[in-house]
């Protein structure tokens, strides 16, 4: 067999494998990100990572952080409360509801932000807006009243096309960029007085498709020069 028929076989067979594991392999995908709110109708949240909370009589939001990696295409964002003014993670965030002063809230709103940092390259914006409704009182009893958030609940899809190759975790996969996309919703709350309830949330249908990162691609050219320089020294012996 001549040499260039040799790289050609050889170029075709390993991009074949390429293709086939990228295809083949169902990635899951690592979310990252942050929460801001506000309350009333007009209001604008925040947009940053650092601690921030707002107030409606005696009702407190703070934001939270968070980040994981989805399971079978399904990530929870249902971590346990932290009371404000702390930050709190894995969650989108907590509110806590106070007990001495009679307070109604039924008509006002509050207006959440969840901003995606991971995966990056997501179309059009990685920010969302969800609005909720409040609905309750407080009469300053013990163990009286609450308030409910009933959150737009409408699953907002993302894609993404990431293309920041990161290392994986996994022990023998190499290292990938990927596109993809997930579903996002946000669940309703309910709060007694005197509690701290935290927002949560769900990753549903995250899928992405691996690309091979760049250092794959220069590995596969060194491989095809050596076995070409290989060829040339054996014609030439």
């Amino acid at each position: 067999m001549s040499l260039r028929k040799l790289l050609l076989c050889l170029s075709a067979a390993l991009l074949m494998g390429l293709a086939a594991t990228s295809s083949a392999r169902a990635d899951e995908v690592f979310i990252a990100g942050y929460t801001n709110g506000c309350f009333g109708a007009a209001c604008v949240p925040p947009n940053t990572s650092a601690t921030q909370t707002a107030s409606l009589d005696g009702l407190t939001y703070v934001n939270a952080t968070f980040s994981g990696t989805t399971a079978a295409g399904f990530r929870g964002l249902g971590g346990n409360p932290i009371a404000p003014p702390a930050q709190n993670v894995n969650n989108l965030g907590a509110f806590s509801l106070a007990t001495a002063t009679p307070f109604t809230f039924t008509g006002n709103t509050f207006t959440l932000r969840v901003t995606f940092t991971a995966p990056e390259g997501i179309d059009g914006t990685n920010t969302s807006l969800f609005t909720a409704t409040l609905t309750g009182t407080v009469t300053g009893l013990p163990d009286s009243g609450g308030v409910f958030i009933d959150f737009n609940n409408t699953p907002i899809l993302f894609t993404f096309n990431d293309p920041n190759c990161q290392a994986t975790t996994v022990p023998g996969q190499q290292t990938t960029c990927g596109t993809g996309s997930f579903f996002f919703s946000v669940n309703d709350l309910s709060i007694d007085p005197g509690q701290v309830a935290s927002i949560t949330g769900q990753i549903t249908s995250a899928q992405q498709t691996a690309i091979p990162e760049p250092m794959s691609m220069l590995l596969l050219g060194t491989g095809l020069a050596g076995v070409a320089a290989r060829a040339r020294r054996r014609r030439q012996a």
